[in-house]
């Protein structure tokens, strides 16, 4: 008779699968003294559209079969069917930690709790399912849960660990390095960055990382490189084109090409507020005058009023004007959008020296030297 009824579970679970719910459904009834036809049927009546039926059956397989694995990972299917992925990860992690469990429930868990963000039961599971199988998937997801737990050497030892698994794949390297721009690890980013980008040298997203950690580096000469090369394989992308405006001081020798994909970007680019920044900052880099330059910083300002650096810009503009009254309300609004630019107060503080305004101009300055004691960077020139 035990043999019967086991035979009948497994018939009523191959109909399930293979949705056939009302055969499962009289089979499954028939053998209310097992948990596993509990929690199959569960499934069944959740599929059937009854959900008060569902419920109770899957009550009464988690108090009959709580030890049972099979039970375990039925009703974790279950939970995760109905949306209760809270009680699917925790069903499917009970099951994960059995003697019964395939390879891959670790990371069936894992991945729940992953949804939940719940980062320490990421972490548990995906370490017991790399010790079964180490899978680059399950590397991602422990860097991501290592990562958002603040555990930044063991996150740069899974994502390492996940190209080691995967070499030729794109994202993986990409994670990677920008997860050691994140952290700040520069130096360590660039050398990942330029192994990648040998291997993916058309890739825009991998040049632009790592032109991003040539730059946080000062090495200008190698970022700019790395973001004229970004523009040739994504000339749409603003990024480049707003790094190299801020270092274009620091390229003399790139001046002409970066004016002539500035303008062709300023050209085909409609809505970018940037587009005509960075062509007025290329502009004004090659000597063009104010005039040249000024309608541009305005039509940028016009698509974005609250960009810091287009009001900064704008400002010296009139100030080399000698208009102080319209720099000061220019360096004004620069400040309204980002007051931790030293340069800015320094600025505003000499044009309100213009303006006699000594007691501004003192309270500028104070803050400057401030900002400047706190490690504060000087803004664009």
């Amino acid at each position: 008779m035990y043999l019967l009824a086991v035979d009948q579970v497994e018939m009523a679970q191959a109909a399930l699968a293979a949705g056939r719910l009302a055969e499962a459904r009289v089979l499954l009834e028939s053998q209310a003294a097992d948990a596993r036809a509990w929690a199959l049927l569960a499934q069944v009546y959740h599929q059937l559209k009854m959900p008060q039926k569902a419920a109770q059956a899957a009550l009464r397989a988690s108090t009959a079969g709580a030890a049972a694995p099979q039970v375990q990972h039925a009703l974790a299917l279950y939970y995760a069917q109905s949306g209760q992925r809270k009680l699917a990860a925790q069903w499917e992690g009970r099951f994960a930690e059995s003697k019964e469990a395939d390879a891959a429930a670790p990371l069936r868990a894992a991945l729940l709790y992953a949804e939940l963000k719940a980062w320490p039961e990421v972490l548990r599971f995906g370490r017991l399912a790399i010790a079964k199988e180490d899978r680059a998937q399950t590397r991602a997801l422990l860097a991501q849960a290592a990562e958002a737990s603040g555990k930044m050497d063991e996150a740069v030892e899974h994502y390492r660990a996940q190209v080691a698994l995967s070499p030729y794949d794109e994202d993986a390297y990409s994670s990677g390095g920008q997860a050691l721009l994140r952290m700040a690890r520069f130096t360590e980013a660039a050398a990942f960055l330029e192994d990648a980008h040998r291997k993916f040298d058309k890739s825009p997203q991998l040049a632009l990382a790592l032109g991003v950690a040539y730059y946080a580096q000062r090495r200008f000469a190698d970022a700019g490189s790395s973001f004229l090369r970004v523009i040739e394989l994504a000339p749409t992308v603003a990024q480049p084109y707003i790094f190299l405006a801020k270092m274009i001081d620091q390229l003399p020798t790139r001046l002409p090409e970066i004016l002539k994909k500035a303008e062709a970007w300023n050209a085909a680019e409609k809505t970018e507020a940037f587009a005509p920044f960075v062509y007025a900052r290329a502009l004004a880099a090659s000597g063009a005058p104010d005039t040249q330059v000024k309608p541009l910083v305005q039509e940028a300002i016009r698509r974005k009023a609250d960009a810091w650096e287009f009001t900064f810009e704008l400002g010296q503009i009139l100030e080399r004007e000698r208009d102080f009254a319209a720099a000061a309300r220019a360096y004004e609004s620069s400040l309204s959008s980002n007051a931790k630019v030293p340069e800015t107060h320094y600025r505003l503080a000499r044009v309100y020296d213009r303006l006699a305004q000594p007691a501004k101009a003192a309270r500028e300055r104070e803050i400057h030297q401030q900002l400047l004691a706190a490690g504060g960077k000087e803004g664009m020139r």
